[in-house]
C-alpha cells in the first residue's frame, strides 16, 4: 500500500490538513483573542511535529519491517519545513510588519527567538538540498553529513518552545522527551546494527546429510541469531588456500533455536569443496547477516507450498522447523526435486515432520532414481504440480534451488493461473564475472575516489571497484541486503537482482554493485 500514487496522495492531504483547519476557524472568525499569537503557536506546534514524524520513520522503517517508509520521508521533513516557514512569517509579517531591524533586535535579546531562529536557519539547507539533483551535486556522503543538521534543529525548535512558555512546560517537555527517544533510537540502530551485522563463529558439529552435503553447526556467542527470520541466509568469509572467500549460505536451522545456527553446503565450487571435505571442528570465520527476502511470516503466510529442487531445500528446512514450534496450524505442501533418491537432503528430519505437522504433505521427484525407487521420475513438471496442488489462486509459492529449476516452475505456476506476487524465489549465485560472448568495453568513473577507467560488461560493478582499490560497502555479495546501494549518476546498470533496494532509492538512482553491471559509460558516486 505504501507503493501506490492514492496512497501517497492522502498522506500529502492529511499533512496539509491543519492548514485547512486554520483556514476553516478563521473564517468563522474563531482564532481566538489574539490571532496572531494563536497563528505563530499553532504553526510551531505543527513545524515541531513534523520534524517529530520526520525522524521517526528510520526506527519505524526497522521496527516495522516496513522499508517503503522511506519513501515518506522527504514529504515530511517538506512539511516541517513548511509549517515553520508559516511560524516565522506570522511572526515577521504579522508580529513584527516585516521590520529587519526590530527582529534582528529580538533575535539578540530574546533566547527563546534566537533558538527557535537557529533552528528556522538550519532548516533552510535542508529543504533546498533535498531534491535528488542535490545529491548528486554535493555527493552522498556529503549530503547525508550535510542532512544530520535536522538533529540540531529537533534539539533547538525544542529548546525554543521550553524558553518561549513561562509556566506551564508539559509540552516542551513532552517534545523534548519524544526527540531524545527518536535520536536515542538513531545510536542504538547504529550500534545494534554494527554488533549484531557481523560475527566471529566456530564449527563444533558437522553432520554428513548426503555424500557431497554437510551442515555444520556454530555457537552463537550471544545464545541467539538477533532478527532472523526463517528462511534467511548468512554470508561467510572463508579464508582458503590463503584467500578471503565470501560465500553466502542459507540458515537451515531454525531462527528460534537457542544457543547455535546451521547452514548447509553442497560440494559445488572451492569453497564448498573445503567445507565438504576438509573443515573440522575449530574453524571459525567470520559471518555477517541474517539477509534476504526470502523467508516465511507467519502472519501473512496461512496456505504455502514450498517448491525446493536440490540443496534448495536448505532454507525451505528452516521454514519447516520454524512452523512446526510457531505456526503449526499452517497448510503446508511440498515438491522437492532431486537427482537420485541417495541425494534427499534432510531425509530423515522430512519424514519425522511430515509425522509432527497435520498439515504437512511432501513429495519427492527424482530425475534418476535407482530401480527401487517407488515415487514420481522425472522433473517437477505442470502435470505433477496440478496433482499435487489443484487450485493456485490461494496459496503462498517459495522457490529455491538451481536458476533452470526455478524458472521452469515458474513458468508451470504461472500458466496454471498463479500470480507473480504469489511466487518467491531465493536467487543464490556469487556474482562475479560472467562469461558473453556479447561482452564489451565500458568507461566507468567513480566520482568520489576521482577514477576513471575502463571494465568488461561482464563483470559485477563492486568486483571492478575492488580490483581498483575503491571501497564500496558490501555485505551478502548476492544483491540481497542492500549495503553496496550506490548512486549512479549517469549511464545504465543492469542487476542479476534487485530485492534488497528499497523501490524510493531504486527512484533516486541506486543500484546493487554486487549484482549490477555497466551497460556503457557509467558514473557513480563512490
Amino acid at each position: 500500500m505504501l507503493r501506490k500514487r492514492w496512497f501517497g496522495i492522502l498522506v500529502f492531504v492529511v499533512c496539509f490538513a491543519p492548514v485547512l483547519w486554520v483556514a476553516w476557524r478563521a473564517g468563522q472568525g474563531d482564532l481566538t483573542a489574539n490571532p496572531v499569537e494563536y497563528i505563530t503557536h499553532f504553526t510551531g506546534d505543527w513545524a515541531i511535529r513534523f520534524i517529530a514524524f520526520t525522524l521517526a520513520i528510520t526506527p519505524l522503517r526497522r521496527l516495522l519491517r516496513l522499508p517503503d517508509l522511506v519513501s515518506y520521508r522527504r514529504m515530511l521533513g517538506l512539511y516541517a519545513f513548511f509549517y515553520a516557514s508559516m511560524h516565522f512569517l506570522t511572526w515577521f509579517w504579522l508580529d513584527k510588519n516585516l521590520d529587519f531591524s526590530e527582529m534582528l533586535q529580538d533575535v539578540v535579546k530574546r533566547r527563546f527567538i534566537l533558538a527557535g531562529f537557529t533552528a528556522f536557519v538550519l532548516m533552510l539547507p535542508l529543504a533546498l538540498t533535498s531534491t535528488g539533483g542535490w545529491i548528486r551535486r554535493l555527493g552522498l556522503l556529503r549530503w547525508q553529513r550535510l542532512h544530520r543538521l535536522v538533529y540540531i534543529t529537533a534539539i533547538a525548535a525544542v529548546v525554543h518552545y521550553y524558553w518561549l512558555v513561562k509556566s506551564d512546560i508539559r509540552w516542551p517537555v513532552f517534545y523534548g522527551v519524544v526527540m531524545l527517544v527518536l535520536l536515542g533510537s538513531r545510536l542504538v540502530g547504529l550500534r545494534s546494527k554494527t554488533a549484531d551485522n557481523t560475527l566471529r563463529l566456530t564449527v563444533s558439529g558437522i553432520e554428513r546429510q548426503t555424500p557431497d552435503t554437510v551442515t555444520l553447526r556454530f555457537p552463537l556467542p550471544g545464545g541467539k541469531l538477533s532478527g532472523a527470520r526463517p528462511g534467511q541466509f548468512l554470508t561467510f568469509d572463508w579464508m582458503v588456500g590463503g584467500k578471503t572467500l565470501p560465500r553466502s549460505y542459507s540458515i537451515s536451522s531454525s531462527p528460534l533455536e537457542s544457543g547455535y545456527v546451521e547452514v548447509t553446503v553442497k560440494q559445488q565450487g572451492v569453497v564448498s569443496t573445503f567445507l565438504n571435505q576438509e573443515a573440522k571442528q575449530g574453524l571459525t570465520v567470520v559471518a555477517r547477516g541474517p539477509y534476504g527476502q526470502f523467508y516465511f511470516d507467519e502472519k501473512q503466510h496461512k496456505n504455502i507450498v514450498l517448491l525446493a529442487g536440490g540443496s534448495g531445500v536448505t532454507p525451505i528446512m528452516s521454514m519447516l522447523r520454524y512452523i512446526e514450534k510457531a505456526a503449526p496450524e499452517t497448510e503446508i505442501a511440498m515438491l522437492y526435486g532431486v537427482r537420485t533418491e541417495n541425494d534427499v537432503v534432510f531425509k530423515a528430519d522430512l519424514d519425522d515432520l511430515q509425522k509432527r505437522l497435520p498439515r504437512f504433505r511432501y513429495v519427492v521427484v527424482a530425475s534418476k532414481p535407482g530401480l527401487e525407487w517407488q515415487g514420481p521420475n522425472g522433473h517437477v513438471n505442470r502435470q505433477l504440480v496440478e496433482q499435487q496442488l489443484g487450485d493456485v489462486s490461494r496459496q503462498t509459492f517459495f522457490l529455491c534451488g538451481p536458476p533452470p529449476f526455478m524458472v521452469s516452475v515458474k513458468e508451470i505456476l504461472l500458466s496454471l493461473g498463479a500470480r507473480p506476487d504469489q511466487i518467491r524465489q531465493e536467487r543464490f549465485a556469487l556474482a562475479g564475472t560472467t562469461s558473453s560472448s556479447t561482452a564489451f568495453t565500458c568507461a566507468v568513473e567513480f566520482t568520489k575516489s576521482e577514477v576513471k577507467l575502463e571494465c568488461s560488461s561482464s563483470e559485477t560493478l563492486l568486483s571492478v571497484a575492488e580490483k581498483h582499490g575503491i571501497t564500496i560497502p558490501y555485505s551478502c555479495r548476492v544483491g540481497q541486503c542492500g549495503t553496496c546501494a550506490t548512486r549512479v549518476l549517469d549511464g545504465e546498470v543492469e542487476m542479476e537482482n534487485e530485492e534488497g533496494l528499497e523501490p524510493a532509492l531504486k527512484a533516486q538512482g541506486y543500484r546493487l554493485l554486487c549484482v549490477g553491471r555497466a551497460k556503457g559509460p557509467v558514473s557513480l558516486v563512490a
